[in-house]
């Protein structure tokens, strides 16, 4: 296959009526009688276009090529670093489980360490995959409340349980509490105000743990930024709830967009109109 290094469509048809191409209209109007300049111009100007053309074509096939190739090239890296993210949390988890105290071992208690003032609870093991993936979530998994059910759930289920599933077509073992979602979900349409804002802040810190793109994670404050300031906000509850519904609503949208056209001009989320 023809390999081009210029693009056919910036070039500019030569000028076939100066003096540096005479020989060649010459050698055109050879052995015809009624042979005239304007006619050899004529000839050299069509053959040169023909030919611009079909170079157009070769140049047109390798740019999709290029394109497909980049496209495979960073879903491969996209997923690869997805399952990265995964698989380092199971072994975080494995880990810490292995360092944890033993039978007949003594701890190592700190004699003037007070009881902390707060037990930060951590989202599901679901939501984080949710992250790690770039999938949708309901802020629930972030209120206090989807927080503390996480801690009680997955202190029931053990995480020695393990479920069968398909990885870049191998069959392996992961947790099933990466993969079960709670029982009972509370939609993003039926959150308060009050849990929406507190649910956005853990959600932001959570995707600068996972280490989201930095053009993600400023869209993403930006997004709650505007919410949360939004003239609406000094208004009533039924204002409030325009902006409740505002965020489910757009957020879905943007995480969808990203999950099925990647490479299809996502909008910003942390832009808005007004």
């Amino acid at each position: 296959m023809i390999t081009l290094t210029v693009d056919p469509n910036a070039e500019t048809i030569p000028d076939f009526t100066s003096e540096e191409f005479r020989f060649t209209r010459e050698a055109v109007l050879a052995g015809r009688e009624d042979g005239t300049n304007e006619l050899a111009i004529e000839i050299l100007s069509n053959t040169w276009n023909a030919e611009r053309e079909r170079r157009r074509g070769f140049w047109e096939s390798e740019r999709e090529e290029r394109e497909a190739n980049q496209r495979e090239a960073q879903q491969r890296e996209r997923g690869a670093e997805r399952d990265q993210g995964v698989d380092e949390e199971i072994r975080h988890t494995r880990n810490s489980r292995a360092q944890s105290p033993r039978v007949n071992e003594a701890p190592d208690l700190v004699a003037g360490k007070p009881v902390p003032e707060a037990i930060e609870y951590l989202p599901a093991c679901f939501a984080i995959k949710k992250l790690v993936e770039w999938d949708y979530i309901e802020l629930s998994y972030f209120t206090p409340e989807g927080h503390e059910e996480a801690a009680k759930s997955e202190f029931m289920a053990s995480q020695e349980i393990f479920t069968i599933a398909k990885d870049n077509n191998v069959f392996v073992l992961k947790p099933v509490a990466n993969f079960k979602a709670k029982g009972k979900v509370t939609q993003d349409e039926d959150l308060t105000w009050e849990q929406l804002c507190i649910a956005s802040t853990n959600f932001l810190k959570h995707i600068v743990i996972k280490k989201w793109p930095v053009n993600m994670m400023e869209a993403m404050h930006a997004f709650f930024f505007h919410l949360t300031n939004h003239k609406l906000c000094n208004e009533g509850v039924d204002d409030l709830k325009v902006l409740i519904l505002y965020q489910a609503r757009v957020r879905r949208e943007w995480h969808c967009q990203i999950k099925n056209s990647p490479h299809n001009g996502i909008f910003n989320i942390g832009i808005r109109d007004s």
